[in-house]
């Protein structure tokens, strides 16, 4: 059987062919590739004109296109501003396009200049000047105007009556559970806390009574109905004052005109005491001669209080005067002997008279002012051996009181104490409180060398 032969085409045929068929599929390509791309894009249009529609994702070419204010930009395209138009504009980049000739050798500045108005177009105000007020324009108030709660319902308005009810009732020495229990509800409210302040038989009253001495001079446990009294008319001061500079500076004019003086004699609801109010307003914890003993709620109250009220300067210097940092510095170092209850209540106050000290004398972020205390001619400090010494005395570990030139060592102790026990460390107020404290030590010391050396000048 004869083999089959093989055949081949001659090369110039199979050229002819390739050719043939390219142009075939060039030609329908477009078409195709058109028609395929009018279905997917997503066009916009703002009318009812075809013509005006234009797709949402912006196709570039090889020339600038308008770049619609609606329309997606995809990445990589090279984008200018039409500086005669206004209107942007976008085209493929080509990393290696040519410079147009027109704009060679011309600087690049990429500063920004600032054109200064003339002065004849300033205000007053931009020159430097205060601008004035109008004739007849009420005084400035930083703090603003204190407006009286709306009395739109029942509820509200038996609240205002109630309140100055309280008030009468208090002045008056009668149902002062009721009222106290009243005033220290409604004395949050910065409109309520300032009509508190304002009046100075009011403000003498809760005084008196926050400062009653017969919680620091009982034998044993004071009246339950003293020290209610007492904690709730410190939690009343506290609240008038919290946030309410008003109601503070208010308070700090009674101090001023006499109420430091005081020593309730006077009061309806109160027996008189022997100290004024400048010293038992400061006191937090009995006398080493007296066997009374004060709540943790009690003292933690009064401190409440007390920090509200050195946001005054006066009240502040008056604070200072009485040695009210040794009374705190007693706060911190006493451990009464009491119940598990009684004993974590006490380590809240510890920790409220460390931020009291932090918030109004070394923490200059929370208002603290600095350099009133410590102070490196009035509190100069002891040697840590002398010190150390004090504290291993009877009964001296126990009362703080008295060892102001202690400060710091007792300071420093604390904060040990407390990162021995697993409490304490960089962030607890302990912590805070020794280091700010030598902080502001060696800022007191060396503003009495420089002091020093400027009166050797002289």
């Amino acid at each position: 059987m004869p083999e089959p032969k093989q055949h081949s085409l001659p090369l110039s045929l199979l050229a002819l062919l390739g050719v043939a068929l390219a142009g075939v599929s060039a030609s329908s390509s477009p078409s195709a590739s058109s028609a395929a791309n009018s279905d997917e894009v997503e066009l916009i249009c703002h009318t009812s004109k075809p013509a005006e529609c234009y797709p949402k994702i912006f196709q570039p070419t090889s020339e600038f296109q308008v770049v619609h204010p609606d329309q997606d930009l995809p990445t990589g395209l090279h984008v200018r501003l039409n500086i005669y138009t206004g209107q942007k504009e976008a085209k493929i980049n080509v990393p290696d396009e040519a410079v147009d000739s027109s704009l060679e050798g011309l600087p690049v500045d990429t500063s920004i200049v600032i054109v200064d108005p003339q002065e004849d177009s300033l205000g007053s105000e931009e020159q430097g000047q205060p601008l004035k007020p109008p004739k007849n324009a009420p005084v400035y108030d930083p703090d603003g105007k204190i407006k009286e709660p709306r009395k739109e319902t029942a509820e509200s308005q038996e609240e205002g009556s109630a309140f100055y009810k309280s008030l009468t009732i208090l002045k008056k020495g009668l149902d002062v559970d009721q009222a106290l229990e009243m005033l220290e509800e409604i004395s949050h409210d910065i409109y309520y806390g300032l009509k508190i302040a304002e009046d100075y038989d009011t403000v003498r009253e809760l005084f008196c009574l926050a400062n009653s001495p017969s919680v620091f001079t009982s034998q044993g446990t004071a009246p339950e109905k003293d020290l209610t009294r007492s904690r709730l008319a410190a939690l009343t001061i506290s609240s008038a004052v919290q946030n309410n500079p008003k109601a503070l500076a208010e308070i700090s004019k009674h101090w001023t005109a006499g109420l430091q003086q005081d020593t309730c004699t006077k009061s309806k609801s109160q027996s008189p005491g022997s100290e004024p109010l400048q010293i038992s307003t400061f006191r937090l914890l009995p006398s080493s001669s007296s066997s009374s003993s004060v709540p943790a709620s009690l003292t933690k109250a009064r401190i409440s209080a007390i920090s509200g009220l050195l946001k005054s300067p006066s009240i502040r210097q008056s604070f200072l005067s009485a040695n009210g940092m040794d009374l705190l510095l007693q706060v911190l170092l006493d451990t009464p002997a009491t119940s598990q209850a009684q004993g974590e209540g006490w380590e809240k106050v510890r920790r409220q008279a460390g931020h009291l000290i932090l918030d109004n004398f070394l923490d200059e972020d929370m208002g603290a002012v600095l350099g009133e205390w410590p102070d490196a001619v009035r509190d100069v400090q002891a040697s840590d051996k002398e010190c150390a010494s004090r504290a291993k005395s009877q009964g001296d570990e126990k009362e703080g009181q008295g060892q102001g030139d202690c400060w710091d060592w007792h300071a420093k102790q604390l904060a040990e104490r407390y990162k021995k026990e697993g409490k304490g460390g960089k962030g607890h107020w302990s912590w805070e409180l020794w280091n700010r404290l030598k902080e502001q030590r060696k800022n007191a010391s060396s503003n009495k060398k420089n002091k020093g050396g400027k009166k050797d000048e002289l």
